[in-house]
């Protein structure tokens, strides 16, 4: 199935220059036009799609609308009217009513539908929104995204996941060395509930839930993140989850006070965002919440006193990962704020289910208590790592519909093993505050253990003890000049996976063999790059033909997703695409993206 070019996945803001190789790239700081992930996967019989899904989104009554920045429809109200009026007549065609809800922290439009729509129908009526309306940057379908757990009411006597030698994720350890104090990790979920075993731990959060159909609470957005209860009319589980609650007790429960359980980084604060409730949660909901937890500021919400810099999203739908999202999600990184994400647990290929497949989220596999995926987990090339999701006892609520009384739960999902590396992620930004977004997300994937029989769980089990030593090694430095530190970070990049001993000791070994030559270790590095992004082992989790005319607006499409984990618009790619179509020079493009201030900047300061 290709990707519809009417909304490609792909980023259109936050663009930067990257220093030419031998030449200027040009200075192109206007997101607009399209993107450069649109033109390649539009239709064409010589165009493949590169990452397309099967997988049908949820379906809503909503779309997002966004305009060009410069749009006369953002500057005038005559303009904003005539853009209002495309709108409610495309609905029209669909036998819809259209109402304007409000407005994102991206600036994007929310319209609401008289009804539910298909996802076929949402899909068509974007489509012809965007069509009708040169001005519009991107519409897309807003879609319902829902927690990715699955409940199991035996209650077990211990968390074996923090100690146990099978599976466990190493936590005492850790906690010989820090308890993540002064660190802030947001959970966006469905808010929380004020547990005895967890209350001391919370800060001032916000409910980022516009329709009160959802919300349950009687009114729309405010600064009460309490979870009311979820239970959905439809669902086949016929009582509220207090899903936050349980997620948000795995990550900072109050511990060592002698009664519950313990939190992976009890010594953090937890800052409750609701963007869930009864039957899930709308995209643009969630993608403000993610604004607001890392700082930035989303129009018609106080200014957070509490920045993130972690933030877990135990949530998901299927599809690709949504513009809206993927701009919330780039926003919190430029932040400093590491993202983690719930793989889902579908048992299938993570690459169709947001957020997890969103660039520069840490996605989490779940495995069992023998350290083998967990049955219902999904896996795949999109998977960062994993942790124990099956089962896991935390903090919880009794109540079947309305809030009742403290309790504790087994819950089994991929939903319970992402706190487990959200918390560690907070033990090592406590021991090591200087750590810069994807330093946390290599170290987290470069100490981990092996599991059992888990494929498809990235580099395999989060190891907190080892993490948190190696970002106290770590230091201040950026160490992206370092040789085996490239070699590693480049095979995390391309491959997802950790070097095996022969492929790292060649590659470290070519690149010391330029006994310091500043020239060598530039072109080497690029080759080690460049052989890997062409290799026949990237090319199986992501094909492409070389013979294809269009290969070279592929590769540059690639080197922005891997090296600098995001993409770019079509004008800012351009310079690229001549200069590799004049040149042929893949290693010279390749070069000037990992020597860029960008790349550095993922490391430490560049």
């Amino acid at each position: 199935m290709q990707k519809p070019i009417w909304r490609s996945p792909l980023l259109t803001t936050l663009l930067a220059v990257l220093p030419a190789y031998g030449s200027q790239a040009p200075d192109i700081t206007e997101p607009s036009g399209k993107t450069l992930g649109a033109a390649l996967s539009a239709p064409s019989s010589q165009v493949p799609s590169v990452s397309a899904s099967s997988a049908k989104a949820y379906d809503t009554d909503r779309i997002i609308v966004r305009y060009h920045d410069q749009a006369a429809a953002r500057k005038t109200p005559s303009a904003a009217m005539v853009a209002s009026r495309i709108v409610q007549r495309a609905a029209s065609r669909h036998g819809l009513i259209a109402q304007q809800l409000h407005t994102t922290g991206q600036g994007a439009q929310v319209w609401a539908m008289n009804r539910h729509m298909t996802n076929d129908e949402a899909q068509a009526l974007a489509k012809q929104i965007a069509a009708a309306d040169p001005e519009v940057e991107y519409a897309e379908p807003d879609y319902i995204l829902r927690a990715t757990w699955t409940p199991n009411d035996s209650l077990y006597s211990s968390q074996w996941h923090y100690f146990e030698t099978t599976a466990g994720i190493n936590l005492p350890a850790a906690w010989d060395r820090t308890n993540g104090a002064g660190v802030v990790v947001a959970v966006v979920d469905t808010g929380y509930r004020p547990h005895a075993d967890l209350a001391a731990n919370l800060l001032p959060g916000y409910d980022f839930i516009t329709q009160t159909t959802v919300s349950n609470d009687g009114d729309g957005r405010d600064s009460d993140a309490r979870d009311p209860g979820d239970l959905c009319p439809t669902s086949t589980v016929p009582k509220s989850s207090w899903h936050g609650t349980h997620v948000a007790g795995t990550i900072g429960a109050v511990t060592n006070n002698g009664t519950g359980v313990a939190g992976v980084a009890y010594g953090a604060k937890i800052l409750p965002v609701r963007v869930l409730g009864k039957c899930g949660g709308y995209t643009s909901d969630i993608a403000d919440g993610v604004r607001w937890a890392s700082g930035n500021t989303v129009t018609g919400v106080p200014a957070n006193p509490t920045p993130a810099r972690v933030i877990n999203m135990s949530l998901g739908g299927s599809g690709t990962c949504s513009q809206t999202m993927q701009d919330a999600i780039t926003a919190a990184r430029n932040k400093g704020t590491v993202v983690v994400a719930a793989a889902g647990n579908d048992s299938q290929d993570a690459s169709g289910f947001f957020p997890a497949n969103c660039r520069g989220v840490v996605a989490v596999a779940a495995v069992d208590r023998g350290a083998n995926r967990a049955w219902f987990s999904n896996y795949g090339f999109t998977v960062s790592l994993a942790a124990p999701g099956d089962p896991i006892l935390s903090t919880l609520n009794d109540g079947q519909d309305a809030p009742g009384n403290d309790s504790y739960a087994s819950y089994y999902g991929t939903s319970m093993a992402a706190p487990h590396v959200a918390g560690t992620a907070a033990l090592m930004l406590s021991a090591n505050p200087s750590l810069a977004v994807d330093t946390v997300a290599r170290l987290l994937q470069s100490t981990t253990r092996l599991a059992g029989t888990c494929s498809g769980c990235g580099t395999g089990i989060v190891n907190a003890a080892v993490a948190v030593n190696e970002s106290i090694a770590s230091g201040t430095t950026n160490h992206i000049n370092e040789s085996a530190f490239f070699v590693q970070q480049t095979y995390f990049d391309v491959l997802k996976r950790k070097p095996d001993a022969g492929g790292e000791a060649y590659h470290v070994g070519l690149l010391n063999a330029c006994n310091g030559a500043s020239s060598c270790l530039a072109s080497t590095r690029a080759a080690i790059a460049r052989s890997l992004l062409e290799s026949s082992e990237y090319r199986a989790q992501d094909p492409w033909d070389p013979a294809s005319p269009m290969y070279n607006l592929y590769f540059i499409d690639r080197c922005y997703w891997r090296f600098l984990q995001r993409s770019a618009l079509m004008t800012e790619a351009q310079f690229w695409l001549d200069y590799l179509n004049a040149t042929g020079d893949y290693n010279g493009v390749v070069n000037g993206f990992i020597t860029s201030p960008e790349y550095r900047k993922r490391f430490g300061t560049p």
